[in-house]
């Protein structure tokens, strides 16, 4: 089911859409604790859970979903951490490294799109996602926190480098070793076809055609010369 319009892209579409209206929010509102930045941050997070469950509930997977749903979420979670950034709430490396990471897994993913490879996330990369979606609502109220907002968010980098290690491992031979499967495969198909071929060959029944009429000739000429005689 490729169709682009269904619940689960359209979800995913609003919060993309989000992202430029969470920037408008934070910047220009009064309040230190950016309550409406915060409402708009809620929303968008609630609806990355939801086109999930739509999309895994009534099977509505799509290849626009696979890579607007991802592309959605690194955005918004880009926007707020460089958002805390600039208001120096949250460091300026953390910021940096968390985007780094997510830009290596949204090429990544791209890359094996492209190839037809899907993987699956597992389960340390969804805990590290809930935890610094945590350690971001958070920060909403960092002046309160007394620095457990950060605390959060470095066990979230934790957990999300950890998830991506064990992706690595046990998915390398089957990203980096597919064409060399494949190759295998074909050259195994086409023995088995070529042998099959030439048993079809060796097989084929012989029509004997002129060399019993030349037989049958020979046979009726003889009968004549004995009766001749």
């Amino acid at each position: 089911m490729n169709k682009f319009w269904n619940i689960p892209n359209v979800l995913s579409l609003f919060r993309l859409l989000l992202v430029p209206v969470f920037l408008i929010v934070f910047f220009y509102e009064s309040s230190d604790y950016h309550i409406g930045a915060l409402v708009v941050f809620v929303i968008a997070s609630l609806t990355d859970a939801l086109d999930g469950l739509i999309a895994r509930k009534t099977n509505q997977i799509t290849k626009y979903g696979v890579v607007l749903d991802p592309l959605a979420d690194k955005l918004l979670k880009a926007a707020t951490l460089i958002s805390f950034a600039i208001v120096g709430v949250i460091p300026v490396w953390l910021t940096a490294t968390l985007i780094t990471i997510d830009l290596a897994l949204i090429i990544t993913g791209v890359c094996l799109f492209k190839k037809k490879i899907t993987i699956p996330s597992n389960f340390l990369g969804k805990l590290g996602t809930a935890v610094m979606t945590l350690g971001l609502i958070l920060c909403f109220f960092a002046k309160s926190m007394n620095g457990w907002n950060l605390y959060i968010l470095y066990a979230g980098l934790i957990i999300i480098v950890a998830s991506v290690i064990v992706y690595i491992v046990l998915n390398y031979k089957r990203v980096f070793n597919k064409n060399g499967q494949e190759k295998v495969v074909i050259e195994a198909t086409a023995t088995k076809v070529e042998d099959n071929t030439k048993k079809e060959v060796v097989e084929e029944p012989i029509e004997p055609l002129e060399s019993e009429e030349v037989v049958k000739e020979a046979t009726a000429t003889k009968v004549d010369e004995e009766k001749d005689q």
